[in-house]
Formats: C-alpha cells, sequence, structure tokens
C-alpha cells in the first residue's frame, strides 16, 4: 500500500528532515572541529578563532605524541578500562538477575519491591551521607569505591523487568516441562531472547563510567594514581595544566603555542574510543529501549 503524500505530509516531511540535518550539524560540528584542531600547527591555531573546517597550517600530530608520553594519560586510560570493564560486567550480571526474579508473577511483596526501587530512582542520601558510609566502610582512596556503588541502577533493573514481563509465558512453561530449572530458564532461554536490552544497557554503563571524573574527585583525594582518565582531562583542561604533558619536550620555547594543541588532542584521545564503539551498537538502542514498553 503506497501512502498518498498530502500538504500536511509534504511540509511535515521537510520540516522533519531540515530539522535532522540541523541536528546532526550541531552534533558533529563540535567533534569535526577538535578533530581538525588537534592536528593543526600549533602557531597557526593560537592565532585563529571561530569554527575550524580543515586543519591549519601543516598537518602534524606532535600533540598526540605529547599526551601518549605523559604517564598520567596512561595509567588514566588504564584506570578507566578498569573501571568500566568492572563495573559494566558485575552490574549487567546483576541487573539481569534482579530483572528476572521482580518480573516474575508469584514473587511475594512484587509490587512493594519494584516500588522501592522506584523509590531509588527519585530520592538518594546525598553526597555527603554517601561519603560517610563510604568512609565507614574503608573504601575512600580505593577503587572499590568506584566500582561498588556504580554496580547496581536502578532504571536498568526497572528496563530488565520489563523485557522479560514482554516476552510469551510459554517459553518458561516448556521449559519446566522439559525439567529446566529457573537459572536454566534464565540464562538459556530467556536472557537470549533479550540481548537488544542487554546491549543498551552495556553501553549506558561503558558511556557512563567512561565520562565519569566527580566520584573520583570526591573519594580519590589521596590517590591520583587511581584518577581514571576523565579526572586527568579536567585537570588540563578546566585547570589549564598542561605543564606535566610538556616537560621534558624539546618545545619548551612554544609552550604557549602547544598548550593549545595539547588539549584538543587530549580530548579526542578521550572520546575516540566511545565514538569508536557507538555505531556497532546503535541498532540495537531503540529496539533495546523500547522493548517491554506495550505488554500483551
Amino acid at each position: 500500500m503506497v501512502e498518498k503524500l498530502t500538504f500536511s505530509r509534504v511540509v511535515f516531511n521537510i520540516l522533519n528532515y531540515g530539522f535532522m540535518i540541523i541536528l546532526c550539524f550541531v552534533c558533529i560540528a563540535p567533534i569535526w572541529h577538535v578533530a581538525m584542531a588537534s592536528i593543526s600547527d600549533p602557531r597557526e591555531l593560537m592565532a585563529s578563532s571561530g569554527f575550524i573546517l580543515k586543519p591549519l597550517g601543516k598537518v602534524t600530530l606532535k600533540g598526540y605524541e605529547l599526551v601518549f608520553k605523559n604517564k598520567d594519560i596512561i595509567n588514566g586510560y588504564l584506570n578507566t578500562i578498569i573501571y568500566v570493564v568492572t563495573t559494566t560486567i558485575v552490574g549487567v550480571i546483576l541487573t539481569v538477575i534482579a530483572g528476572y526474579v521482580i518480573s516474575r508473577e508469584n514473587l511475594k511483596l512484587k509490587g512493594l519491591i519494584t516500588l522501592f526501587i522506584l523509590f531509588t530512582m527519585m530520592f538518594s542520601g546525598g553526597l555527603i551521607p554517601g561519603y560517610m558510609v563510604n568512609k565507614e566502610l574503608g573504601l575512600i582512596n580505593t577503587r572499590a569505591v568506584l566500582i561498588i556503588p556504580g554496580v547496581i541502577n536502578a532504571f536498568y533493573i526497572i528496563m530488565m523487568k520489563s523485557a522479560f514481563e514482554q516476552l510469551s509465558s510459554s517459553y518458561e512453561e516448556s521449559a519446566k516441562i522439559d525439567g529446566a530449572g529457573p537459572l536454566t530458564i534464565m540464562l538459556k532461554i530467556l536472557v537470549p531472547l533479550i540481548k537488544s536490552t542487554i546491549a543498551v544497557i552495556v553501553m549506558f554503563n561503558v558511556v557512563m563510567q567512561w565520562n565519569s571524573w566527580f566520584p573520583a574527585s570526591i573519594y580519590l583525594t589521596k590517590r591520583r594514581d587511581l584518577w581514571p582518565l576523565q579526572l586527568y582531562i579536567r585537570e588540563i583542561l578546566v585547570q589549564n595544566d598542561t605543564a606535566k604533558i610538556l616537560s621534558g619536550s624539546d618545545i619548551k620555547g612554544k609552550t604557549d603555542f602547544t598548550s593549545n594543541l595539547v588539549k584538543y588532542c587530549t580530548v579526542m584521545v578521550a572520546t575516540l574510543p566511545i565514538l569508536s564503539i557507538y555505531p556497532f551498537v546503535q541498532k540495537y538502542f531503540v529496539k533495546g529501549v523500547t522493548l517491554g514498553g506495550v505488554k500483551g
């Protein structure tokens, strides 16, 4: 069946496509600007202003060379990878289990448990009580203080619960007839059917942990060696501290020109991994987020 294009439909399509093109430009333009600036000549970059459409002067990778020579950046990368991998793996496992349990119809106090989880999405103890709890548990200035509080997210549990509830009960009933237990049903029957939702939760976890810097700035005040990458990036960009990256280089007399280049390169180094992964999982987003939105 071919839909008839009315005047209102044509106007809507024009406005819709026009808005999406503008939105894409707004999202891509800053990334392009930073990417072109990061490979530009330092002197011309310092003298320029406004949007950079192409590299200024001779293309150079000197900024990236300086960034990757810095031990703090490498250490920050390793720390961030540890935090991201640990919280994602543990978090997804716990989220799947929690979502499966509270999605069962025969669970006692199911409504009360769900309400309690929803309550934590809207209200929290706050920064000071959280700090006091972590201090009493001996987690301050350890890796655990960034891993343990971040492994469970109430919103992800509700997403997983909805995904399980969307599945037909016949899957579970047929598995029980064949003698399967709850763990087998969850892992071998139901989990493969909600892979798109799990992929979305994994991506959300990765992005959130990769960009996280505030908890580390509060809880790792005495352990700089445990800082994630984003906290080093903040130090360079917000505090305008590029001295450690430029120290020991052969451009000491050009520090004023090179500091801007180093900042752009640092931003690209921190952003590229996420930009590289996102296109491969983007296809799961709409399906994974909407799965379970309508039950029946």
